[in-house]
Parts: C-alpha cells; sequence; structure tokens
C-alpha cells in the first residue's frame, strides 16, 4: 500500500514534468525536418487498419483492458484489471476479494511482464524487462503497419523510445514508451512509468497502470 501511495503522490509532479518535456520538444522540433517513415504493408494487411491485432486477441478486443505489446512484433499480453463475463461481454464491478499476477514472456524473449492485479481497486503494478525489444526498430514495426498508421504511432524522435507500449484493446490507441516521460495516457487508462536498470544487461520499466473511473486515490490518501 505504501508503494502505491506514492505513486499516487508523485502524479503532479510527474505530469508538471510530462508537460515541461512536450514543451522542451516543441521548441527544439521549430525548423527541423520531419521524420517520415516507410513501410511497404497495405493498409488492407496492416494490423491496426484492418483485423491483424484483433486476431490476437478474440477473448480480449473490445473490452476496457490494456496489453503490453513489443512495436517490433505486434506481440500483446494481455492485463485483465476490468472483468468480463464470458457469456454476455459485460463488465463485472461486483468486489472480489481477490488479486492476481498477470503478464509472461513473449515468443521471441523481447520482454518478460509480471504485475500485481487488484480487480477491485481497477490498477496493475509490476515491471516490464526490457530485452530485444528494448529498442524500437521501425523497420520491424513497418512489417504490420501501413505507412500511414506507422508514421501516426511512431515519434519523430525514437532513439529514446522503448519497442514496447501499451495498447487500448476497446480502441486500439497506442502509447509508446520512452525514455522522457514518466506518465502516459492511452485510451481510459492511465500510466505512470519508472525506468530502472537491475543489471548490466537488462532495463527494466517499473509500472502503475490504473483505470480512473475504478481506482480512486483518495483511499491511500487517507491510509495512516
Amino acid at each position: 500500500m505504501k508503494r502505491i501511495r506514492l505513486f499516487a503522490e508523485k502524479s503532479l509532479k510527474r505530469f508538471m514534468l510530462a508537460l515541461l518535456a512536450l514543451f522542451e520538444l516543441s521548441l527544439t522540433g521549430c525548423g527541423a525536418e520531419e521524420t517520415v517513415y516507410h513501410s511497404d504493408t497495405s493498409a488492407e494487411d496492416c494490423y491496426l487498419c484492418k483485423e491483424g491485432i484483433e486476431n490476437l486477441l478474440p477473448l480480449y478486443w473490445g473490452q476496457k483492458n490494456v496489453a503490453i505489446i513489443s512495436l517490433n512484433t505486434f506481440e500483446p499480453i494481455v492485463l485483465e484489471i476490468n472483468r468480463y463475463d464470458r457469456l454476455t461481454g459485460q463488465m463485472l464491478e461486483e468486489p472480489t476479494g481477490t488479486v492476481s499476477l498477470g503478464g509472461g514472456r513473449s515468443k521471441d524473449d523481447g520482454f518478460f511482464a509480471s504485475l500485481l492485479l487488484d480487480y477491485d481497486l481497477g490498477y496493475a503494478m509490476g515491471t516490464v524487462d526490457l530485452y530485444e525489444d528494448e529498442i524500437l526498430d521501425p523497420d520491424k514495426a513497418a512489417e504490420f503497419l501501413c505507412e500511414d498508421c506507422l508514421n501516426e504511432l511512431l515519434p519523430q524522435r525514437i532513439d529514446q523510445c522503448f519497442g514496447v507500449g501499451a495498447i487500448e484493446l476497446s480502441t486500439k490507441e497506442i502509447c509508446v514508451f520512452d525514455e522522457r516521460n514518466s506518465h502516459f495516457t492511452v485510451g481510459d487508462f492511465e500510466i505512470d512509468c519508472e525506468i530502472r536498470k537491475p543489471d548490466k544487461k537488462t532495463r527494466q520499466l517499473d509500472l502503475f497502470i490504473y483505470y480512473p473511473m475504478r481506482f480512486e486515490f483518495s483511499y491511500f490518501f487517507n491510509l495512516a
């Protein structure tokens, strides 16, 4: 609980730092040549324009949930923060009084996610270890996205971007994790992120993902 409260107390500060970073980026971008990424993938084969990404998540697509996704291979690992009835497709809001572990290792060993899911409070908290997906490769991403989607998703500067992000399963909205920012928004979800380096070979993202419609900061502020 103490760790969760620290995340909550830092949110305003991180938000202000994020605004400052965006302001600095806008200044440095003035007069700079625009980067245009190239892709030979057609709109018909695009994972975002069509149903490529949906086919990877047939049980979860359309839900108010997020997945950690490799931007180099487009492999997603779902975090079921909000529970759903498998038959009706309706969100279940009744308290369960339980928590569980979510995540897993990507098939190509790009990253490993391990997060604690609290269904009642609407958050996930844990780490993502970066291996092959520590670096974002635009050429690999172009194998799954058409040129329009590729340029819409990738920022102008990718030298500080990681090859992982988060995707909102009801909207296909994706945020790209990077070194400059410690707070991200994807769909209705908020994500706090701290970068760690537990050893010389691995970089680690310490994530706190929450669904504001159910997660209440006041609960943690009032803890003794």
